[in-house]
């Protein structure tokens, strides 16, 4: 699996990223190399829980008292969700023999991610867990619609297709 990783262009990756994710490039390289460590090491599952706890420490540290800790908390999670899907993706591109187990392990890292986040958010607002999942289901949003119009040939034939798509989202009652 190691072998597989440094083959992942991670300076590609950090690249394809930062527009989107506007993570701190030292930051990265840090979780990056410390991952690798933790893997070679051939550590047990509490340990990797434990190397996850101190991600979420490190990363949501600063904001521990401010009135954006939840902002800051759902970004974190965001971003570690692309982050992790680009790598994934390059493992894919690159027919990595140890795909299946990444995906195995990102599919369980972002549920523990998403379990430890939603508590320290639960924490920091001295809530219950699922009181703070409950707020963020019943958040309204604002009326939206839009128009695409689509047009093009339908491929083996000498028909066209044209047409306008409309959807529209409606505050929740």
């Amino acid at each position: 699996m190691l072998a597989d990783l440094n083959r992942v262009d991670f300076a590609n990756v950090q690249e394809q990223a930062s527009w989107v994710c506007q993570c701190e490039e030292s930051l990265v390289s840090r979780l990056e190399q410390s991952f690798k460590q933790t893997l070679q090491q051939q550590n047990s599952l509490e340990q990797w829980a434990t190397w996850l706890d101190d991600v979420v420490t490190h990363v949501l540290q600063p904001y521990e008292a401010s009135s954006h800790f939840s902002k800051a908390a759902r970004q974190f999670l965001l971003k570690w969700s692309f982050y992790s899907s680009m790598v994934i993706r390059d493992l894919t591109l690159r027919s990595a023999a140890s795909f299946g187990s990444f995906h195995l392990i990102r599919l369980l890292y972002d549920e523990y991610m998403f379990y430890l986040v939603e508590h320290r958010v639960a924490k920091a607002n001295n809530k219950t867990a699922i009181a703070v999942m409950s707020e963020f289901s019943s958040l309204k949003c604002d009326s939206f619609s839009d128009t695409m119009t689509m047009s093009g040939d339908i491929p083996g034939t000498s028909s066209t297709v044209t047409g306008n798509l409309t959807w529209k989202l409606s505050p929740k009652d």
